[in-house]
């Protein structure tokens, strides 16, 4: 489905130039790049997300990108850096409203549904799918989830604090395996004729999420 950004950044190889003074105009420029840059990522996917293509989108030259970021890799670290920031103003207030693991899964459905509405995961798998055994860029793009991990593993280190088994499970991984889900499931979603495939996960996740919650809810009443 895509080819690796290594062939994307060599569409144009220029050497990095030295760090340039921020200005109210520069920064409204890199707006627009990155703004372009995650509507290529959504419409064209990482195959089509080219110098050319973001330049055309935005409609502005395309040697201001290598101006501002240096490189294409750069500019779409850039993008998932921006989607991964109004992500988590999206994300933040709900998680917090969660009290049980249930409710927990029930608002990873929601935020699900809205992160589809704004393509947010399409643009996290088409660059994930670009990074794949990239030195560089894998693990720049990787960093730009742990933000986002950290405030799933503090909801579930918050839902998990008066339980006494808790000390015995790893909030990390637990965090890391839900990032993972909604990495698969919309991978799923844009695979799967029927659209379908979501909402039977977040089903079957829901009715395991609830022998978890009896199984803790037990280890509280009889520790």
């Amino acid at each position: 489905m895509a080819k690796s950004t290594k062939s994307v950044s060599k569409e144009v190889k220029k050497e990095k130039s030295p760090p340039k003074r921020r200005t109210s105009s520069g920064d409204e420029t890199r707006a627009r790049i990155v703004e372009a840059t995650l509507e290529t990522l959504k419409s064209d996917g990482i195959t089509g997300t080219s110098a050319r293509a973001i330049a055309k989108r935005g409609d502005f030259n395309q040697a201001l990108i290598f101006y501002h970021f240096g490189s294409i890799d750069d500019v779409i670290v850039a993008a998932v850096a921006e989607m991964s920031c109004r992500r988590m103003e999206r994300h933040e207030a709900r998680l917090q409203e969660a009290e049980t693991l249930l409710e927990l899964v029930t608002i990873a459905r929601e935020l699900h549904a809205d992160d589809m509405v704004a393509d947010s995961m399409t643009v996290l798998t088409q660059a994930f799918a670009g990074a794949h055994g990239h030195p560089e860029l894998g693990p720049k793009l990787y960093s730009e989830l742990e933000p986002w991990s950290n405030m799933v593993a503090g909801t579930v280190d918050r839902l998990m604090a008066d339980v006494p088994i808790a000390a015995a499970i790893n909030t990390e991984h637990i965090s890391q395996a839900i990032s993972a889900l909604f990495l698969g499931i919309e991978l799923l979603e844009g695979l799967d004729p029927k659209r379908t495939n979501a909402g039977a996960l977040f089903d079957t996740l829901e009715g395991l999420t609830r022998v978890v919650d009896l199984i803790l809810q037990s280890s509280v009443l009889d520790p």
